[in-house]
């Protein structure tokens, strides 16, 4: 079985049709059928059902579905990591949202002035949402990540934990109050991001307490504006409000809630010894840090 075979098989497997799948191949739809052909005779099964409409899974197909997609991922993954390390400038891609900046500077930086001889680490801002993708492709070697987070096909270790506050506009009900218990949230109003707003999900660790989404917004300005607006509260881990303009918005300490966690995060099946090693290094750094 060849890697190119199984991607053929996963474009018929998406797309249900040979047509279609040799389309997006860019290849003939009779080379197309071959090649499946050809696979399902190294596999000793039949993959598909060939009807009049399209291409339906056999039970073997829909086994193979299952772990072609991962086999396929981590190899286009395996590739750039390859591509990066024996390129003219390699180097370890450490991945995190702005709001880390400081953890992540830190990090990059005391690795190189620790580590002089090995292959350097390179800071790169992540996009929200897209952390865990960008591990599982390739695109970085190492994330900091923020709870929650998509976990499938990623290890981690945790680094520190940072509580909540709750941001509320300063005729909001919980505004008099010295703190805001979690199971007070209900029925708030929430916003939402708007990469989060997409996939249908709020993506909070509040989302659990019964808030409901409100405004989408795409950046931190109109997060605090939907908030100083009376259109919904906000939640942040604590050093997150450094830099934030709180005029006309109370931030007040959430209780009856578990810490943010911040993780730093690899794919699961990297075997790198870089990684690995800067791994190491984060914890280490994190543990000296915050004794």
């Amino acid at each position: 079985m060849e890697l190119r075979q199984l991607r053929y098989f996963l474009a018929v497997a998406d797309e249900r049709n040979f047509t279609r799948a040799a389309a997006r191949l860019g290849m003939t739809q009779p080379a197309l059928s071959r090649a499946i052909r050809a696979l399902e005779k190294s596999v000793g099964a039949t993959l598909f059902l060939r009807e009049h409409r399209g291409a339906e899974l056999t039970a073997a197909g829909r086994a193979l579905a299952a772990e072609a997609g991962d086999i396929d991922s981590f190899t286009k993954a395996a590739l750039a990591r390859v591509t990066r390390l024996g390129g003219d400038s390699p180097h370890l891609r450490i991945a995190a949202l702005g709001c880390e900046i400081g953890w992540l500077e830190l990090l990059v930086r005391s690795y190189n002035e620790r580590y002089p001889e090995e292959v350097p680490a390179r800071a790169v801002f992540a996009n929200r949402g897209l952390q865990e993708d960008e591990l599982r492709d390739g695109t970085a070697d190492v994330a900091l990540l923020r709870t929650p987070f998509d976990s499938r096909g990623v290890d981690s270790d945790l680094l520190w934990t940072d509580e909540h506050v709750v941001l509320v506009h300063e005729g909001h009900r919980f505004a008099d109050g010295t703190s805001v218990h979690s199971a007070a949230l209900a029925g708030e109003a929430f916003p939402v991001w708007a990469e989060d707003a997409a996939a249908g999900r709020l993506a909070s660790v509040f989302e659990q307490y019964g808030l409901r989404p409100g405004p989408v917004v795409h950046d931190t300005a109109q997060y605090v504006g939907a908030v100083r607006l009376g259109q919904a509260i906000g939640g942040l881990p604590v050093p997150m409000l450094s830099g934030i303009p709180l005029d006309g918005i109370k931030a007040l300490p959430l209780t009856g809630a578990p810490p943010s966690e911040v993780h730093v995060a690899w794919l699961a099946t990297a075997t790198s010894p870089d990684v690995a090693r800067f791994v190491r290094h984060a914890v280490a750094q994190a543990l000296a840090t915050t004794d």
